[in-house]
């Protein structure tokens, strides 16, 4: 779940004068460019190892298993609570591809939709699942770290150490046992635990299902987000309706603005280590032909013009692919990938597609779970008192753009902002590192958003060169007074 970009021509200098208050528009038409990346999503199959040989249910562990996620805690106190609203999707029978029946769940991925609202509304991130990657709703054992992040005694850095050992050795546990159900001749003598796990392959003629149960490619563990939910729940009132407007305003069906719940929490500061940025997760590469470059500044990060983004990317999905499960799968797999396996398998069903076809799959487990996720995201964020009990939205945030009418540091920011760092990124996620950290100077003509009853001393100290001189000694002479 996927860097600079903008055209200073775009944020012309209103006529009007040094500032003005505007509407964000910065995304510019261009030529639509969607790369084709599926091949970067497919999954390794694991190699063929002798049924005789007790190393094949060895060296399984995925080090890089995710036991934990950021905190971003801190991000929620920047704004108060208002009173969560259940969506309102009626009123949208121009929609592109909309019907009552759009967002059902497709035949076959019955279990894995219900996996993913288990993960979203039953397990936190205290928890997790040791599962089959396949049979995924096939649960071996719950791992719990309520024990480790409890502890005071111990840094972030070892309770991640500990957390990835118990993973580690319940995964040892899941192989040993699925190594005795291979070798077990009569099921009678079995445990309980062992009896349901040996029911759950009785279908399965292959006599090496329990030694392929146990490869990395199947023996998985999901980290629980619950609680991560339930504070997406409430980051998303800063943006949801203004997302659902865009949508409304594509002709796009206003469901698809939930989708940020699958990519990101809704936390506006969300970066990958693949690259992908922003509420949307939107990788580099993508933005080419929407967004122009600027190392300042990166719009991929901006909430209102990466929703505009992700809504042109899903409308060129689905003129594709002619689906919306197909749309939003190819929005993480590529949709030039999605139409070449409609067409060499000779289905458009997304639940057919996402079957194992013999020893190859046909997508990888992000990709043919992508949709699934999406759907349970959408049925708990849409009931959430149902799932995860009294939720509340953030307020909007409480700004004012205004257009640069002379380039300005990062520093400028921090003292309109009176130091807070955190909310300066907040509250403009499109300023990159470079401009934070490297003193990069964020060029004329850029939107940034101000806090309400701060604008007309900024707009003072950007009327001329020398104001915003005079502001910045000012600022430092204080500083050294201190």
């Amino acid at each position: 779940m996927l860097i600079h970009g903008l055209s200073t021509s775009a944020w012309a200098l209103n006529s009007k004068g040094p500032f003005t208050p505007l509407k964000r528009d910065f995304v510019e038409n261009g030529v639509p460019f969607v790369a084709d990346v599926s091949s970067e999503y497919e999954e390794k199959n694991s190699t063929e190892i002798s049924e005789e040989d007790d190393s094949e249910f060895s060296d399984v562990v995925d080090e890089d298993t995710p036991v934990s996620h950021d905190a971003i805690a801190g991000e929620k106190n920047l704004t108060s609570s208002r009173d969560w609203k259940a969506p309102d999707f009626s009123g949208q029978e121009t929609a592109l591809g909309y019907s009552s029946k759009t967002f059902d769940i497709p035949k076959g991925l019955e279990a894995n939709v219900q996996f993913w609202i288990d993960i979203y509304a039953k397990y936190t991130t205290d928890q997790g699942v040791l599962h089959d990657s396949e049979n995924i709703d096939l649960i071996y054992e719950v791992v719990d770290f309520t024990s480790i992040s409890s502890r005071t005694d111990l840094n972030a850095w070892q309770k991640e150490r500990l957390k990835k050992k118990m993973v580690k050795e319940g995964k040892q546990r899941v192989i040993a046992l699925l190594k005795k159900l291979h070798q077990t001749q009569d099921p009678s003598q079995l445990t309980e635990k062992e009896k349901k796990i040996w029911e759950a392959f009785k279908q399965d003629a292959d006599p090496k299902k329990f030694v392929e149960a146990a490869q990395k490619n199947r023996l998985r563990f999901q980290l629980g987000q619950k609680d991560r939910m339930i504070q997406g729940i409430f980051f998303s009132g800063r943006y949801i309706e203004d997302f659902e407007k865009i949508f409304r305003e594509a002709g796009l069906p206003i469901e698809l603005a939930r989708l940020p719940f699958v990519e990101s929490s809704f936390n506006v500061l969300a970066r990958s280590k693949v690259g992908a940025s922003g509420l949307w997760q939107i990788m580099p590469y993508t933005m080419k032909g929407f967004m122009k470059r600027d190392p300042a500044i990166d719009l991929r990060n901006h909430p209102i013009e990466a929703t505009k983004l992700a809504a042109k990317l899903l409308r060129i999905n689905y003129n594709m692919l002619q689906s919306w499960p197909l749309a939003l799968t190819g929005y993480n797999h590529g949709p030039t990938g999605v139409l070449k396996l409609t067409k060499k398998y000779k289905t458009r069903d997304l639940g057919e597609l996402a079957q194992p076809n013999g020893s190859k799959k046909r997508l990888g487990f992000a990709s043919r779970n992508f949709y699934a996720s999406f759907l349970a995201a959408l049925e708990v964020s849409s009931h959430a008192p149902k799932y995860l009990g009294t939720v509340t939205w953030s307020q909007p945030l409480d700004v004012v753009d205004l257009k640069l009418s002379q380039p300005v540091k990062y520093d400028d920011l921090l003292r309109w902002f009176d130091g807070d760092d955190l909310k300066v990124q907040v509250f403009n996620p499109h300023l990159t590192r470079l401009s934070r950290s490297k003193g990069r100077p964020i060029p004329k003509g850029v939107v940034v958003s101000i806090i309400k009853g701060k604008q007309d001393l900024v707009m003072r100290e950007l009327e001329t060169p020398e104001n915003l001189k005079r502001a910045r000694t000012a600022s430092s002479v204080s500083s050294n007074n201190k």
